[in-house]
């Protein structure tokens, strides 16, 4: 079995028992910790016009990861409400999931997809993802 005995290291990598005189004498290192938080911003597309009214998608972004995407899509319509309460959120995940515009478009909700990505795009290209 083996015992540890309690060491003071100095930065000439010098052990010094942690119980002699000289040990309290020297300076102990406390370790820095650098923590350069990284800005949240926010990017928007334009609003991309659509046969059943217009589609923005806005990024949120930290650092260079997408941590967020919000989306105005038509809803006045109870179809368009229908397809897109359920196409946005699958787009969201996409964009989330992929951290870039390489995402699937959404079968049965093809103009609200492509409207999306035309928003997304120069969104992305503006936060330079």
């Amino acid at each position: 079995m083996h015992k540890s005995i309690p060491a003071l290291i100095t930065t000439a990598a010098t052990i010094i028992p942690a119980g002699s005189a000289l040990a309290a004498t020297q300076p102990v290192a406390k370790p820095t910790t650098t923590t350069h938080a990284a800005t949240t911003r926010t990017y928007k597309g334009p609003s991309v016009d659509m046969r059943w009214g217009p589609v923005q998608v806005t990024i949120i972004v930290k650092g260079k990861r997408i941590t967020d995407v919000r989306t105005v899509a038509p809803t006045e319509r109870s179809r368009s409400a229908y397809i897109n309460n359920i196409a946005v959120p699958m787009l969201r995940s996409e964009v989330l999931k992929a951290q870039s515009a390489k995402i699937y478009g959404i079968s049965g909700a093809t103009m609200t997809s492509d409207a999306f990505y035309q928003s997304l795009v120069p969104a992305l290209k503006a936060a330079h993802i």
